[in-house]
């Protein structure tokens, strides 16, 4: 009884000890928006070859099991969950794109200039660090009088990416609602 009445009592002043703070700010504070600046586009392109799949997520795993069993299955795992490709020459893997269950479509030019105000480097970062391994479930070629200049694979579950074939800075793709921006205009076609 006694050790029940000190457990009490200590749990009381426990609670009643905990400091609590005002959050609110006051109304004379305003917040200041992040400004962000823009530099040099990522691509200069007049083609985009859209490539996506609907791989579900049970099935990733089975991508790791079967990457040997052929050169298709090989594909299907580098493409979607590793570094294919690893250099903007490296464009075997393209061949294999359909047979590997991507769905080829043409951005219309249209798209460009919102394109471009997504793969644009940016100074300013809201970016976070994901913790998760990526799917690239949707793959942008960037073509320029039919030659492949870019390459972009996008996970909109993790928020990664894998940009090649630039020079610009691409540390900060993806901020300022980036991957949004990119869904959106994607769905659209």
């Amino acid at each position: 009884m006694y050790l029940k009445f000190i457990t009490l009592f200590v749990l009381f002043f426990l609670f009643c000890s905990c400091k609590k703070e005002n959050i609110s700010e006051s109304p004379s504070k305003e917040a200041i928006p992040l400004e962000i600046k823009y530099g040099k586009v990522f691509f200069d392109y007049d083609q985009i070859d859209y490539y996506s799949t609907n791989l579900e997520e049970g099935k990733i795993e089975e991508l790791d099991k079967n990457q040997n069993k052929s050169k298709v299955d090989k594909y299907k795992y580098t493409v979607t969950i590793d570094e294919t490709p690893e250099t903007i020459t490296d464009l075997a893997f393209l061949k294999y794109m359909e047979k590997i269950g991507f769905v080829k479509k043409k951005i219309d030019s249209s798209k460009f200039p919102e394109i471009n105000k997504i793969f644009i480097e940016k100074t300013a970062s809201d970016g976070y660090a994901a913790a998760c391994v990526p799917v690239f479930r949707d793959i942008l070629i960037f073509k320029k009088l039919g030659k492949v200049i870019g390459i972009a694979k996008i996970c909109f579950g993790c928020h990664q990416y894998r940009i090649i074939g630039t020079d610009a800075d691409t540390e900060n793709f993806g901020t300022n609602n980036d991957y949004e921006k990119l869904k959106y205009i994607l769905n659209s076609i």
